[in-house]
């Protein structure tokens, strides 16, 4: 087994992640206890943005953190209380992100990971998937006027040549002609776009991966166990295997995972809700996202989804259903007129580390193991261009992209 790769972890990123190393010859097995993109990949927004430039940390967030928490109905963050022990070094580390001096770098280093995704899901999807599954035609932001962040906002897009367009009140209402008049101007970005099934979008491209001589185990990792003189050990809930390299992307549970080898990357979990409406009577092409808000409105090919909050509260709790409340909430706000009877809720958890980069990194204590996690709001966008680094890690070639900004000794 000293030639196979393990992927753990059968979302975007690590079902992009095997399929590149099918293609480079590597023979891979992909452990996932749920399935193809039974995680955070099943009901994310499906926004692919190569324009996605801006971090979820931006300077002001620590003077609107307490205005959030104290109304918990309007801003995008909630952090429960029993948690908030647990999560004071990652809030502290992503209060840390926003300074202004960091964000250049940042904002560098996102667009790096994100420039190049339609061209490369077109190389992993061909022609034919990629038109039935994605669409370039463009992402609508709106935000409330007066955000003290939009002055850097627009010098980060125009630094790094991100096409915008501004829309005005008229503009606005030609694309989005449900939107409730009180949103006013807004943004289009042209070269954005989305999937219209994130779902599908996995099971396809893990359907080439089995195609490519691919196996899938339907099992939980226990435990990974470096063995100096052979291949890796697996230990799963049903059974002790083997592998010459790792690739853990796990995304939320990469965590856990790693702790047993002395790894601990800063990463928690932002609990996302989606609410998802069957027949919405809303006349939206576009996704939309606004920023204010924190939600995004993607038209999917199986209904409106409504995605959005931010809460902190870790892997164990369950749902709280009053979150996807908010959502709905902020959904009719903008559309007045939805028609909210045929809906459906689900919960999911985005990896994140504090400063919105994922890692992306090999672990030089352990040869032969690596890491892709950590994408939080940005998997379904650089899914891809991490599958094609990693690729290159595991053969020991240099990377199209620089990865130093990826790497967990930044921490």
């Amino acid at each position: 087994m000293d030639d196979t790769v393990a992927v753990i972890g059968a979302g975007i990123v690590g079902t992009c992640t095997a399929l590149e190393l099918l293609r480079a010859g590597y023979r891979v097995e992909i452990y996932d206890s749920g399935g193809p993109g039974s995680g955070a990949s099943f009901g994310n927004a499906g926004l692919i943005s190569p324009d996605s430039v801006l971090p979820a940390a931006m300077p002001g967030t620590l003077q609107k953190v307490p205005g959030w928490l104290l109304d918990g109905r309007s801003g995008p963050l909630s952090i429960d209380p029993r948690y908030l022990a647990k999560a004071a070094p990652w809030l502290a580390r992503f209060v840390g992100a926003s300074r202004a001096a960091k964000i250049p770098a940042l904002s560098t280093a996102l667009r790096a990971l994100h420039r190049d995704s339609f061209d490369l899901y077109r190389d992993l999807l061909g022609v034919g998937d990629t038109a039935d599954l994605l669409r370039r035609n463009g992402q609508i932001q709106v935000w409330h006027a007066g955000d003290p962040t939009t002055p850097l906002m627009r010098h980060l897009w125009a630094e790094h040549g991100v096409a915008t367009e501004p829309l005005d009140a008229d503009a606005l209402r030609q694309l989005v002609p449900d939107l409730a008049p009180e949103f006013s101007e807004g943004q289009f970005f042209p070269d954005n776009g989305m999937t219209v099934n994130p779902a599908r979008l996995v099971e396809t491209l893990f359907g080439k991966v089995v195609e490519a001589g691919g196996i899938l185990h339907r099992e939980r990792v226990m435990k990974l166990i470096p063995d100096e003189v052979g291949p890796w050990r697996i230990l799963t809930n049903l059974g002790d295997r083997r592998a010459g390299k790792i690739v853990v992307t796990g995304g939320a549970w990469s965590k856990t995972l790693l702790a047993p080898l002395g790894i601990a990357p800063p990463l928690d979990t932002e609990r996302g809700y989606h609410v998802m409406f069957s027949a919405s009577g809303i006349d939206l092409r576009l996704p939309m996202v606004h920023r204010g808000f924190g939600i995004g409105i993607t038209p999917m090919e199986h209904g409106l989804r409504v995605t959005g909050r931010v809460e902190i509260a870790g892997l164990e709790k369950a749902p709280d259903e009053r979150q996807s409340e908010i959502v709905l909430a902020h959904a009719r706000r903008l559309f007045p007129t939805l028609d909210t009877e045929a809906r459906s809720v689900w919960m999911g958890f985005r990896p994140s580390m504090p400063d919105s980069l994922p890692v992306i990194d090999r672990v030089a204590r352990h040869p032969g193991l690596f890491m892709a996690f950590g994408h939080g709001h940005f998997g379904m966008t650089a899914a891809p261009a991490t599958a094609r680094a990693v690729r290159s890690m595991v053969r020991g070639n240099t990377p199209q992209i620089d990865l130093v900004p990826y790497a967990l000794s930044r921490f």
